[in-house]
C-alpha cells in the first residue's frame, strides 16, 4: 500500500509539472511593438515618392481639365438656343458629346489605376527596406512576436520599453 501511495504521489508531481512547463515556455515569449507609420514619415524615400506621385497627380489633373473643359464647351453649345443646327447635326453632337463623357470616366478610372500602380512600385522596396529592418532586429533582439502599433485595434495593450520603432529608425538610419 505505500509503494502505490508513493507512486500515486510521484505520478501527480510529474503531472504537474509537465503541466506547468508549456506555461513556462509562453512566459518567455517576448513581444516588440513597431509604429509604422512614425517610420514611414520619418523616411526620406517616403517624401521622394510623395513628391513624384504628386507630380503624376497634377499631370493627370490638368489633362483632365482639358478634356472636362472641351465637354462643358461642346455641352453649352449643344444648348445654345441661337444654333440653328439641324436634327441630324444636333444628334451627332449629343453623341459627340456623350462619347467625351465616356473618355472622360475612362480617363479617370485609368489615371487612378495608374496612380495606384506607382504607388505600389515606389513604396514596395521602402515597405522591404522597414520589414527586413524589423526581421533583423526581432532576431537578434530574440522576440517572437513584433505587432505593428500604429494599426488601430492590433496592440491592445504595449509596455514603453518593447516599443522597438526608435530601434528600427536607428536601423535604417533616420
Amino acid at each position: 500500500m505505500k509503494k502505490s501511495r508513493k507512486m500515486n504521489v510521484f505520478a501527480k508531481a510529474f503531472l504537474a509539472i509537465m503541466m506547468i512547463l508549456p506555461l513556462g515556455a509562453f512566459a518567455q515569449a517576448k513581444i516588440g511593438l513597431v509604429n509604422t507609420q512614425k517610420l514611414l514619415e520619418a523616411m526620406p524615400e517616403v517624401k521622394n515618392a510623395n513628391a513624384k506621385l504628386d507630380t503624376l497627380n497634377k499631370t493627370y489633373q490638368g489633362q483632365m481639365k482639358e478634356l472636362y473643359d472641351e465637354y462643358q464647351t461642346k455641352a453649352q453649345a449643344l444648348q445654345d438656343p441661337s444654333s440653328k443646327l439641324t436634327e441630324v447635326v444636333k444628334n451627332a453632337k449629343i453623341k459627340e458629346v456623350q462619347q467625351l463623357g465616356e473618355r472622360i470616366q475612362a480617363f479617370k478610372e485609368d489615371a487612378n489605376t495608374d496612380i495606384q500602380k506607382k504607388t505600389d512600385e515606389l513604396m514596395a522596396p521602402i515597405r522591404k527596406k522597414i520589414a527586413e529592418a524589423i526581421k533583423e532586429i526581432a532576431t537578434t533582439g530574440k522576440y517572437s512576436v513584433v505587432l505593428d502599433s500604429s494599426q488601430q485595434g492590433i496592440v491592445l495593450y504595449g509596455a514603453e520599453n518593447d516599443d522597438l520603432t526608435d530601434t528600427v529608425k536607428k536601423k535604417l538610419g533616420l
